[in-house]
Protein backbone atom coordinates (compact mmCIF):
# COMPACT_ATOMS: atom_id res chain seq x y z
CA UNK A 1 0.00 0.00 0.00
CA UNK A 2 1.59 3.27 -1.06
CA UNK A 3 0.83 6.68 0.39
CA UNK A 4 -1.74 8.69 -1.56
CA UNK A 5 0.17 11.89 -0.87
CA UNK A 6 3.88 12.57 -0.65
CA UNK A 7 5.67 13.13 2.64
CA UNK A 8 6.16 16.76 1.55
CA UNK A 9 2.39 17.27 1.21
CA UNK A 10 1.96 15.62 4.59
CA UNK A 11 4.54 17.96 6.16
CA UNK A 12 2.54 20.94 4.89
CA UNK A 13 -0.65 19.35 6.22
CA UNK A 14 1.00 18.84 9.62
CA UNK A 15 2.05 22.50 9.66
CA UNK A 16 -1.57 23.43 8.90
CA UNK A 17 -2.72 21.16 11.75
CA UNK A 18 -0.22 22.86 14.07
CA UNK A 19 -1.67 26.24 13.07
CA UNK A 20 -5.18 24.90 13.72
CA UNK A 21 -4.13 23.76 17.20
CA UNK A 22 -2.64 27.17 17.96
CA UNK A 23 -5.73 28.98 16.64
CA UNK A 24 -7.92 26.67 18.69
CA UNK A 25 -5.89 27.38 21.82
CA UNK A 26 -6.33 31.10 21.20
CA UNK A 27 -10.11 30.62 20.95
CA UNK A 28 -9.98 28.76 24.26
CA UNK A 29 -7.94 31.54 25.83
CA UNK A 30 -10.59 34.04 24.70
CA UNK A 31 -13.28 31.76 26.17
CA UNK A 32 -14.82 31.07 22.76
CA UNK A 33 -15.24 27.41 23.60
CA UNK A 34 -17.56 26.50 20.72
CA UNK A 35 -15.05 27.82 18.16
CA UNK A 36 -12.25 26.08 20.07
CA UNK A 37 -14.14 22.78 19.80
CA UNK A 38 -15.01 23.24 16.13
CA UNK A 39 -11.42 24.01 15.15
CA UNK A 40 -10.22 20.99 17.12
CA UNK A 41 -12.70 18.80 15.23
CA UNK A 42 -11.17 20.02 11.96
CA UNK A 43 -7.66 19.36 13.33
CA UNK A 44 -8.57 15.83 14.48
CA UNK A 45 -10.20 14.98 11.12
CA UNK A 46 -7.22 16.40 9.20
CA UNK A 47 -4.85 14.39 11.39
CA UNK A 48 -6.87 11.21 10.80
CA UNK A 49 -6.72 11.79 7.04
CA UNK A 50 -2.99 12.44 7.25
CA UNK A 51 -2.49 9.27 9.27
CA UNK A 52 -4.59 7.08 6.98
CA UNK A 53 -3.47 8.47 3.64
CA UNK A 54 0.23 9.08 4.27
CA UNK A 55 1.68 7.96 7.58
CA UNK A 56 0.30 4.44 7.91
CA UNK A 57 1.13 3.50 4.29
CA UNK A 58 4.62 5.02 4.68
CA UNK A 59 5.19 3.14 7.93
CA UNK A 60 4.22 -0.16 6.30
CA UNK A 61 6.84 0.42 3.57
CA UNK A 62 9.76 1.25 5.89
CA UNK A 63 12.07 -1.70 5.41
CA UNK A 64 14.56 -0.32 7.92
CA UNK A 65 12.14 -1.02 10.79
CA UNK A 66 12.05 -4.72 9.89
CA UNK A 67 15.72 -5.07 9.03
CA UNK A 68 17.30 -2.73 11.60
CA UNK A 69 14.80 -2.26 14.44
CA UNK A 70 17.36 -0.59 16.75
CA UNK A 71 18.56 1.94 14.16
CA UNK A 72 17.93 5.53 15.36
CA UNK A 73 15.52 6.14 12.45
CA UNK A 74 13.58 2.98 13.33
CA UNK A 75 13.39 3.94 17.00
CA UNK A 76 12.34 7.50 16.20
CA UNK A 77 9.70 6.24 13.77
CA UNK A 78 8.29 3.79 16.28
CA UNK A 79 8.34 6.44 19.01
CA UNK A 80 6.60 8.92 16.74
CA UNK A 81 4.05 6.25 15.78
CA UNK A 82 3.27 5.41 19.40
CA UNK A 83 2.97 9.04 20.53
CA UNK A 84 0.95 9.89 17.39
CA UNK A 85 -1.50 7.04 17.91
CA UNK A 86 -2.01 8.09 21.54
CA UNK A 87 -2.65 11.67 20.35
CA UNK A 88 -5.15 10.44 17.75
CA UNK A 89 -7.02 8.30 20.28
CA UNK A 90 -7.14 11.12 22.84
CA UNK A 91 -8.21 13.64 20.20
CA UNK A 92 -11.02 11.44 18.93
CA UNK A 93 -12.16 10.72 22.49
CA UNK A 94 -12.30 14.41 23.40
CA UNK A 95 -14.08 15.42 20.20
CA UNK A 96 -16.69 12.68 20.59
CA UNK A 97 -17.26 13.49 24.26
CA UNK A 98 -17.53 17.21 23.45
CA UNK A 99 -19.96 16.69 20.59
CA UNK A 100 -22.21 14.52 22.78
CA UNK A 101 -22.56 17.27 25.39
CA UNK A 102 -25.53 19.60 25.37
CA UNK A 103 -23.96 21.76 28.10
CA UNK A 104 -20.40 22.96 27.54
CA UNK A 105 -19.77 23.22 31.29
CA UNK A 106 -19.40 19.43 31.34
CA UNK A 107 -16.39 19.73 29.04
CA UNK A 108 -14.40 21.44 31.78
CA UNK A 109 -14.23 18.13 33.60
CA UNK A 110 -11.87 16.96 30.85
CA UNK A 111 -9.48 19.90 31.27
CA UNK A 112 -6.55 17.75 32.46
CA UNK A 113 -7.11 15.27 29.65
CA UNK A 114 -7.25 18.15 27.15
CA UNK A 115 -3.93 19.48 28.41
CA UNK A 116 -2.37 16.02 28.23
CA UNK A 117 -3.71 15.59 24.69
CA UNK A 118 -2.20 18.90 23.54
CA UNK A 119 1.17 17.98 25.06
CA UNK A 120 1.13 14.52 23.43
CA UNK A 121 -0.06 15.91 20.09
CA UNK A 122 2.54 18.67 19.98
CA UNK A 123 5.22 16.14 20.98
CA UNK A 124 4.14 13.92 18.11
CA UNK A 125 4.29 16.81 15.66
CA UNK A 126 7.75 17.80 16.91
CA UNK A 127 9.08 14.24 16.67
CA UNK A 128 7.48 13.97 13.22
CA UNK A 129 9.21 17.11 11.94
CA UNK A 130 12.57 15.93 13.29
CA UNK A 131 12.04 12.54 11.65
CA UNK A 132 10.92 14.19 8.39
CA UNK A 133 14.09 16.32 8.35
CA UNK A 134 16.25 13.23 8.90
CA UNK A 135 14.51 11.25 6.16
CA UNK A 136 13.92 13.89 3.50
CA UNK A 137 16.01 17.02 4.12
CA UNK A 138 19.46 15.77 5.10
Amino acid sequence: MSPLFSPQVNAVLQLAILVLILVSMEFKRRRKHVFHGLVMIVAVVANLLSFGLVMLPSLSQMVIIRTQPFHPISLATLGHSFVGIVAIILGIWLVVVWRLQSDLRNCFRNKKLMRLTIIVWLSSILIGFVLYSQLYLL
